[in-house]
């Protein structure tokens, strides 16, 4: 469930103009006051690891300072859906990749910026600091000075908190979508229905379809009771091709789910050959070479 947010999330913050209006509604004027966001740039480098996960949200921009000078700082943007004690220690793993790679690239090393996007079920209470991590009460003072402390910029987006205000009316109603998405059904009708009657104020169609695209693909993606909210008549203030483009969600996420059904199909044959083949006496390394499916596969399986 979580990767369904991720996937949201990243596909919004990718885009440079909706990543500048979140930004400057969500940093803080101090900070604001110093960085030329209009000159944002999204790198393409990733310091997640090697998994290749596409849904991962770890996301670095690139912002000079107003001053006009060379110097300029990183933005690491890090979305959470859920509760995680350990962002701490991942920022850190990332930081430490993200200065490696300047010292590898570069002569002087520049600032990189934390941003933590939280909207889980549970509150932010594990503070704003690494050194927050630390039970501080038990650690004698004169070791406190070799924790590597530092800050992250946080945005808690609460469930039940207020809207996140910007004048960007699609960044608006996504971040109020992200808001709405765990509510129960009845409450949830009634706040989808008001985001699609906002959706209105657009008076693009093409860029009202386009709102209606994603927040639809969101949550077809992160609600089971998704085909409850998709009638007509919620969202009658809208005109345009809203119902073709609906039944296109819909067949893609049928498409989808066939491609899923298949694959786990195969997976399945697969298991199965392995369990015959470990029943006839075929070694790990005969089973692995033939089927495909590695140690770990066939352990999570309950073939070995």
């Amino acid at each position: 469930m979580s990767s369904s947010h991720d996937l949201f999330v990243k596909q919004i913050f990718s885009n440079t103009a909706d990543a500048i209006d979140f930004f400057e509604s969500s940093l803080s004027k101090t900070i604001i006051d110093l960085l030329d966001l209009n000159h944002l740039e999204l790198t393409k480098e990733s310091f997640i690891g090697t998994d290749h996960d596409e849904s991962r949200t770890d996301l670095l921009y690139k912002i000079p300072l107003k001053t006009g000078s060379s110097v300029y700082i990183y933005l690491l943007f890090e979305h959470k859906s859920y509760y995680d004690p350990k962002i701490f220690t991942q920022l850190l793993e990332y930081l430490s990749r993200i200065y490696s790679w300047q010292d590898q690239n570069q002569v002087d090393l520049k600032i990189v910026l934390p941003f933590v996007f939280y909207h889980g079920d549970k509150g932010w209470d594990l503070g704003e600091y690494f050194l927050d991590g630390f039970p501080k009460d038990s650690i004698p003072q004169e070791f406190i000075k070799y924790i590597p402390n530092f800050s992250i910029q946080l945005l808690e987006l609460k469930k039940d908190g207020n809207r996140f205000q910007t004048k960007n009316l699609a960044l608006r109603l996504y971040m109020r979508m992200i808001q709405i998405i765990r509510d129960d059904p009845d409450l949830f009708l009634t706040n989808l229905k008001d985001i699609f009657y906002s959706i209105s104020q657009e008076k693009d169609e093409a860029k009202r379809i386009y709102i209606i695209k994603n927040l639809l693909e969101y949550l077809f993606r992160a609600r089971k009771d998704a085909e409850n909210y998709t009638e007509k008549e919620i969202i009658k203030n809208i005109e345009g091709d809203y119902m073709n483009l609906l039944e296109r969600i819909r067949e893609e996420g049928k498409l989808e789910g066939e491609q899923k059904g298949k694959q786990e199909g195969k997976q399945e044959n697969k298991l199965e050959t392995a369990r015959k083949m470990l029943e006839e006496g075929f070694t790990l390394t005969q089973i692995s070479k033939i089927t495909g499916l590695t140690e770990i596969q066939l352990r999570e399986n309950g073939v070995l």
